[in-house]
């Protein structure tokens, strides 16, 4: 008799299993496609502050969004594109990507060459949910300084 309750709480369990399986997959496809973002941006700062260690000051030169179109208009992934990374700005900082990704990146500095913003946009699953990652870069006593901000928002 026992069995026979042990077999309708292991199929209860298998239903909750399979139902949330999928929701589970999804949030951890985002998670782990969100990662480009940061890694890339971290890179990226990490290149702003070689170039503060050598002069004081960010690279002045502005560059991105890149690459245009967005990745969702393009299928969902952007292909690694040479000429998107070839704007001058792009070039200073000895940045491209040569892998396929998810988001368009953009440096902007400051004019007074003591801070500067670093920011990859896009829409993970192209269903309408944008995620913005945000790095803001300032020169503070010959060393740059680092804060981080993610957003998600619906379009």
């Amino acid at each position: 008799m026992w069995w026979r309750r042990l077999r309708y709480v292991l199929l209860l369990i298998a239903l909750c299993a399979i139902a949330t399986c999928p929701a589970a997959k999804r949030s951890c496809t985002a998670k782990t496609r969100a990662v480009e973002a940061d890694e890339l941006l971290g890179y990226l700062a990490d290149r702003v502050a070689a170039h503060v260690a050598a002069t004081g000051r960010v690279p002045p030169t502005a560059a991105g969004p890149a690459p245009q179109p967005a990745c969702c208009e393009q299928g969902g992934t952007c292909a690694p594109d040479a000429t998107a990374w070839a704007q001058p700005g792009w070039r200073e900082l000895g940045f491209s990507i040569d892998g396929t990704h998810r988001y368009t990146y953009q440096y902007a500095p400051d004019p007074s060459g003591l801070g500067a913003t670093l920011r990859a946009a896009g829409d993970l699953d192209c269903e309408g949910t944008a995620s913005t990652v945000e790095l803001k870069l300032a020169v503070v006593g010959g060393k740059l300084s680092r804060v981080w901000s993610h957003k998600a928002t619906s379009e």
